[in-house]
């Protein structure tokens, strides 16, 4: 398991030094896109920041619903897949973001930092988690709990990190 966290990482990493032909593939011209930044109330960094948010949320609990819901069948693996497209369908998300926001560099990261928050406080919640786990009964051995927590942790905090690059840091630069 650590193999496939340590290589989301690595990839993750891959997307992050291609960003910009992945910003510049969905481009200005998408309807998503186009759509959203025809809204006057998305170019305001406090409710396109919510809007972030509350979409982070939403994609997150779609994927706990599906894993979870995956969790009755016996196919190995598929988990992995989900939660690869979870990745993909969140990037992309991020990726329509920074393109339909037309305002400054500060509401751009203010945008980001609130939106991304969603992450943090999930990192936040984890590392509570962390600190408070005891055993449920005497003899308990709590290291797998401790090895899916620690997980979890390093999870949400790439995702907290990837989120508020694409929506806080990064800038829609046009590739010619």
């Amino acid at each position: 398991m650590i193999f496939f966290l340590l290589l989301g990482i690595f990839l993750l990493m891959i997307v992050g030094v291609n960003r910009k032909k992945l910003v510049n593939f969905i481009g200005p011209n998408n309807r998503l896109v186009k759509k959203l930044s025809n809204y006057d109330w998305f170019q305001n960094p406090w409710l396109s920041g919510i809007f972030l948010f509350v979409l982070n949320g939403l994609l997150f609990g779609m994927t706990l619903l599906i894993l979870y819901g995956l969790g009755f069948l016996t196919i190995p693996y598929i988990h992995l897949l989900i939660m690869v497209g979870a990745v993909i369908v969140s990037l992309v998300s991020w990726i329509i973001i920074l393109n339909a926001w037309d305002g400054n560099k500060k509401g751009r990261i203010l945008r980001g930092f609130i939106g991304s928050s969603f992450y943090l406080i999930l990192t936040l919640v984890f590392t509570y988690m962390i600190v408070t786990l005891e055993p449920q009964f005497p003899s308990d051995d709590t290291f797998m709990a401790f090895i899916g927590l620690a997980m979890a942790f390093i999870v949400s905090l790439v995702a907290f990190i990837t989120c508020f690059l694409f929506t806080g840091l990064f800038e829609r630069k046009e590739i010619h």
